[in-house]
């Protein structure tokens, strides 16, 4: 047989008040363990790089001839030539040879300009082949090695600008450094030099 016993009221309303304060209590303990909880700190240390330097090595440009890669020329003898090219746009030259024109090796730098000039100014440096057309503001420059036969003529690619002089009639050419690549081959090299006419 069952027993029903009657819980009075007021024992209701303590079971109440027991169990709001039991849930009151788990909620707060698990707070607790969860604030409480041991935390790992990750602490990233910065990475330093070391800042790299880039040098730009500037040729000292020759005073009298020109420079292509390692090896100085030193101009012995310079003349004008030309024209050369179509009749639109023909260009003439300023030949420079470390060499007088008889010896058996000679060693030459040619810049080619638009027409010879008459005043000073700036040229932007084009890229010329074999055959040699050019603005009234562009210039060319080509080098031949005796040592080789290489022919060498400018890329265009730099974006450099030569400076003319004219002082009583002769042109003076400086030529900052330029890349020239063998027309017959795939190698490059960088050209600078003072051509300065006799």
């Amino acid at each position: 047989m069952a027993v029903l016993l009657k819980v009075p009221y007021s024992n209701s309303f303590v079971k109440k008040k027991i169990m709001k304060q039991l849930l009151l209590s788990i909620v707060v303990v698990s707070m607790l363990l969860v604030s409480c909880k041991k935390s790992t700190t990750t602490t990233t240390t910065p990475t330093t790089t070391t800042p790299t330097t880039t040098t730009t090595t500037t040729t000292a440009i020759p005073t009298n001839g020109w420079k292509m890669g390692a090896t100085s020329y030193t101009s012995v003898y310079v003349s004008r030539s030309g024209p050369t090219g179509s009749s639109s746009g023909a260009a003439v030259g300023l030949t420079a040879l470390d060499a007088a024109p008889t010896a058996s090796t000679i060693n030459k730098c040619t810049i080619y300009l638009p027409s010879y000039p008459t005043a000073g100014g700036t040229f932007r440096v084009v890229k010329v082949g074999s055959v040699v057309t050019l603005g009234a503001t562009e210039v060319g420059v080509t080098a031949q090695l005796a040592s080789s036969s290489a022919y060498y003529a400018s890329t265009g690619l730099d974006g450099i600008d030569v400076t003319v002089t004219v002082t009583g009639g002769k042109i003076k050419v400086v030529v900052p450094d330029v890349w020239v690549k063998n027309i017959a081959g795939s190698d490059s090299m960088k050209l600078t030099g003072t051509i300065l006419e006799n």
